[in-house]
């Protein structure tokens, strides 16, 4: 059951994740977003670190109230 909010933590920080950096990166030119590598490490990393911070809030979430 750990697992399952594990998951799901995962997956909801993941798509708050890439929903904050669509507001950041909304001025930013296709060209550039295709082009520019640190872009992609920058904002890429951010994701990921979205995803594992919900991660870690959904096994918190488990551990504190089931």
């Amino acid at each position: 059951m750990v697992y399952l909010f594990g998951v799901i933590g995962l997956i909801l920080g993941f798509g708050l994740g890439l929903g904050v950096i669509g507001v950041f990166l909304r001025s930013v030119a296709t060209q550039d977003l295709k082009e520019n590598k640190s872009i992609w490490w920058t904002y890429g990393l951010a994701v990921w670190i979205f995803a594992g911070l919900g991660c870690y809030a959904g096994v918190f979430l488990y551990g504190r109230y089931f």
